[in-house]
């Protein structure tokens, strides 16, 4: 048999459904009114009919379907998504690519970016698509249902889900339905009629009933469909129907087990045999049942007791009898039209499973999971391997298989399955494996619990201490080095990290290309926040042509874009932006697959053409990145990718979409492990937000724990260096500039000497603008000139003018006082970017009040002369901020008493806070 890939196909096959069914138009008719809808739920106890009814009719109904049968593996998010999207991609293989690529990726991606992804192919393909979700009983994972619940959130109206229960969901059925966007049917809908029943006992299962006997049987099942079955089957050649219909009665559990009996004692000895042996499968196939079963006779199907010395049997021979199960109508669903792979009955197979429990000794339960778990290994299937195996009492054997395979299903993107085995074996049995140990503190790190990581290791190290030095003691050092070094650093050791990352380095063989490429970038990448930039850009130009001659992607564009951000902050914008444009080139010429790769190199572009003022070719490059970023599995990189959306958001005017960015950044950073550089780069993010939102309270909070936290860091190092400059303009917010300036003094010094000059030319605007509240005129107008020489060459434009209008208006007084100025070209070209900022007009003008009691909107103009009313300028000050005339500012704060329905400066300040054009005073 061939091997298989990971998952089971079968499950996305449109169950069996026989020719002599009985007609239930009334239930097809309200299947199809909940198709012109989202959902279609229906939800009934087991054995109501409800697979047959929702296949029976889905199959005619002219649409496209996809159907996903359930179980209980299912509950973990990737395996889940993983089936949902197989299944879309059976009725339109374009649907799913990029949502398939996310869930392959090292590093799982978050399940929204991947059903995001999903929703997006679903509405451009514009095609009218069914998913039917059947026996989703199964699912009991939170985490599953929000993935359903945020799918029929963002649907497009040409999807249409179908979910068969036996309860249910936990969805939000209570708006749906408030909404008339689901159609609901119960067991009482699908409760046979007297007249269904009659059609299903005398047509269907061959008996010949009369109306009485029919009825009683029909009552006494309460038309439940699996107990008339079983009633049937065990009608079946009997003499005296009467009685065993007058003699039928109690609960439904009563009934099936009495049934059961019935059932199994009517057949031959080794069917009843088969069907215990092979109630442990999920799923059957003849090469399967042939592994799990003792050898026998072909002709006879005579199954002799379970054996060690067991021999597979004939292939015709377990296909002849599950053949023969399937005419029987003895519970067996095939899965495919070629019938070779079935399944039983999900109630069947658990009564099957509770008599073979009393049929057998454990041991020769754990047998039957042994030979199993056999036939998976063999055939590629781990998973389902790992699962019998861990039915029997061999642990070690479970330790194997997963200590083998955990690589290779990491690199197929199963880190979550692998998970969720190790999960099940004792941390005694784990720590006794230092390889193990090795991969799950991998994983631990990679999910960001670092706690969890760090004790892993120190039973790997452990290990390490009592074994003889071989090449693969080596080789394990090695690993554990690069493993420790990334843990050692997002705790913020970066000293520690560095030697680490050198000894990992040292002990790693140059043959493990992938993991070299690794530790080069990790290596890099702690020079960097260390502030070694020397090192860091040795370090990152090695590794990108080692990666480059080992044709490893992920480590050459790793270290493309770190070495790109590197310039970037020594200043050299164009510099970085030829070097994302190698990049790009260098995954484009690889083949151009590598989506994650190419997310990176995306979000750096993103960056330089943001400061660059493209703000709408920026925000295209953001949201493509962030669509496939996911797949690049570092959840620094998605941090920051979070960060560079909400600055664009927010320069375009859109706080809504800036604060939900933030958000996902912050959530990412509390529940994964990332270096200080995401952390704090998503931190003073949200800082420099709430600032602009005037929420100063939140602002102030945020101050006081760093004051505290920096208070042992008098060095002024890179590291905490984005923090205190956020501090900066915490203060300024304050009315604090003195304080300010003492910051920004020292933040000045530290900033030149290490090199750092777009930093340098922040530094140099804040305190441009803190002078000129101080009243320090000239001081100001030299800082901002100095700003404009180091920014001019590179041609920066954000960095002014997300300082807005006390920015425009000190630039306009330093070309009033410039002259012939080399620089006055751009700063004008600066300046003129303020008027031609539409987002900033339409944020400002949306903040009036949702009852629109502004007669019409005010201009720009007429808002910064507001601003300054407010501030307490008089109309001399304001001419000579604004560079206009004093006759100018009486028309212009004409104009705006008018518009607010005002006549005094301090009715004005007050109508404008009220009205949202200016934020409300703390």
């Amino acid at each position: 048999m061939q091997k298989a890939d990971k998952l089971i196909r079968t499950k996305l096959h449109l169950p069996f459904t026989r020719l002599e069914l009985v007609s239930r138009p009334r239930l097809q008719v309200r299947i199809a009114e909940g198709l012109r809808g989202p959902l279609t739920l229906i939800t009934a106890p087991a054995g109501f009919g409800k697979t047959t009814l929702v296949a029976s009719y889905i199959v005619n109904c002219g649409l496209p379907v996809a159907w996903l049968s359930l179980d209980k593996d299912d509950n973990q998010v990737v395996r889940f998504l993983s089936y949902l999207v197989a299944a879309l991609q059976e009725t339109d293989i374009t649907i799913g690519s990029g949502a398939a690529q996310l869930l392959a990726a090292a590093r799982q991606a978050p399940p929204e970016a991947v059903l995001t992804s999903l929703v997006n192919d679903l509405d451009t393909t514009g095609r009218e698509i069914v998913l039917v979700l059947d026996d989703y009983q199964f699912i009991s994972s939170q985490a599953v249902h929000e993935e359903v619940a945020f799918l029929l959130e963002h649907c497009p109206n040409t999807f249409h889900l179908v979910i068969a229960s036996r309860s249910d969901p936990p969805l939000p059925l209570v708006r749906l339905r408030a909404r008339g966007k689901t159609v609901e049917l119960r067991a009482a809908d699908l409760r046979f009629t007297e007249l269904e029943a009659a059609q299903f006992l005398n047509d269907v299962m061959g008996l010949r009933l009369n109306a009485g006997s029919i009825a009683v049987l029909e009552e006494r099942t309460e038309g439940w469909i699996t107990g008339l079955q079983m009633a049937a089957l065990s009608m079946r050649d009997r003499k005296d129907v009467s009685s065993f219909i007058q003699g039928f009665s109690g609960t439904n559990r009563y009934i099936l087990d009495y049934l059961l009996e019935e059932v199994l004692a009517s057949q031959q000895p080794e069917i009843q045999r088969f069907l215990l042996y092979t109630s442990i499968l999920e799923r059957l196939t003849a090469p399967l049942c042939e592994a799990v079963l003792v050898a026998g006779k072909l002709d006879g199907w005579i199954i002799d007791k379970l054996s060690a010395n067991f021999q597979p049997t004939n292939h015709l021979n377990c296909q002849s009898i599950l053949e023969y199960l399937e005419r029987a109508n003895l519970f067996l669903v095939p899965l495919d039209d070629e019938r070779i792979w079935y399944r039983y009955h999900h109630l069947f197979a658990d009564l099957l499973k509770a008599r073979l429990q009393q049929t057998l000794e454990n041991q020769d339960i754990a047998e039957l999971h042994t030979r199993a778990a056999q036939w998976y290994k063999q055939n590629g299937l781990t998973v389902e391997a790992i699962h019998h195996a861990s039915l029997t009492s061999n642990t070690e054997w479970v330790e194997q298989l997963i200590e083998q395979n955990y690589m290779e299903m990491f690199h197929r993107g199963e880190a979550s399955s692998m998970r969720y085995w190790t999960g099940k074996l004792s941390k005694e049995l784990i720590y006794r494996r230092p390889w193990l140990c090795i991969y799950e503190a991998q994983s631990h790190a990679l999910f960001g619990q670092l706690d969890e990581a760090d004790v892993l290791l120190a039973k790997a190290e452990e290990h390490l201490q009592l074994e003889n030095p071989s090449t693969d003691s080596k080789s394990m050092l090695g690993h554990l080095a690069y493993v420790k070094s990334r843990v050692t650093g997002m705790r913020g050791d970066l000293n520690r990290a560095i030697a680490l990352s050198l000894t990992a380095r040292e002990n790693t063989p140059a043959s493990n290309q992938a993991l070299q490429s690794g530790i080069g970038v990790n290596l890099g990448v702690v020079y960097f926040l260390n502030g070694d930039f020397t090192n860091a850009l040795q370090t990152f130009s090695e590794t990108i042509q080692s990666s480059k001659a080992a044709n490893a992607i992920n480590g050459t564009v790793a270290a493309y874009c770190h070495l790109a951000r590197l310039y970037a902050i020594q200043g050299q914008l164009h510099k970085s932006f030829e070097l994302y444009q190698e990049a790009r080139k260098f995954t484009l010429d690889a083949g151009g697959r590598n989506l994650g790769a190419m997310s990176l190199v995306d979000m750096g572009i993103a960056n330089v053409l943001y400061e660059l003022n493209d703000l709408d070719a920026a925000h295209a490059y953001i949201k493509q990145a962030l669509e496939f970023i996911p797949l690049w599995g570092n959840a620094d990189d998605i941090a920051l990718a979070y960060t560079t959306q909400a600055q664009i958001q927010q320069a375009q005017g859109n706080e809504a979409g800036a604060v939900e960015a933030i958000e996902k950044g912050i959530h990412l950073i509390q529940t994964s492990g990332v270096f200080s550089e995401a952390r704090d780069a998503v931190r003073t993010a949200q800082v420099k937000l709430w600032l602009a939102q005037g929420d100063l309270l939140s602002a102030d909070r945020w101050a006081v724990s760093q004051e505290e936290r920096l208070i042992s860091d008098s060095g002024f190092g890179f590291e905490n260096e984005l923090t205190r400059i956020t501090l900066s303009r915490v203060y300024i917010a304050q009315k604090k500039p003195d304080e300010t300036i003492r910051l920004l003094t020292r933040l000045e010094e530290s900033a030149e000497s290490g090199g750092r000059t777009a930093t340098l030319i922040e530094l140099l605007i804040l305190k441009a603008l803190t002078l000129q509240i101080l009243g320090e005129t000239a001081q100001a107008l030299s800082a901002l000139e100095k700003s404009l020489s180091l920014a001019a060459p590179e041609g920066y434009q954000r960095i002014f003018l997300d300082e807005d209008q006390p920015m425009k208006m000190l630039l306009a007084q330093w070309l009033a006082h410039a002259g012939t100025s080399p620089l006055r070209d751009y700063a004008i070209q600066i300046h003129s970017q303020f008027e031609a900022e539409p987002y900033q007009i339409m944020a400002m003008q949306e903040r009036v009040s949702p009852t629109g009691d502004l007669v019409e909107p005010l201009t720009l103009r007429e808002l910064e002369v507001l601003q300054l009313i407010c501030a307490g300028d008089s109309n001399q000050i304001i001419a000579n901020k604004l560079v206009i005339s004093i006759k100018t500012v009486k028309k212009h704060t004409g104009n705006i008493f008018g518009k607010l329905g005002v006549t005094s400066r301090a009715q004005a300040m007050v109508k404008a806070r009220l009205s949202g054009l200016l934020p409300l005073e703390k």
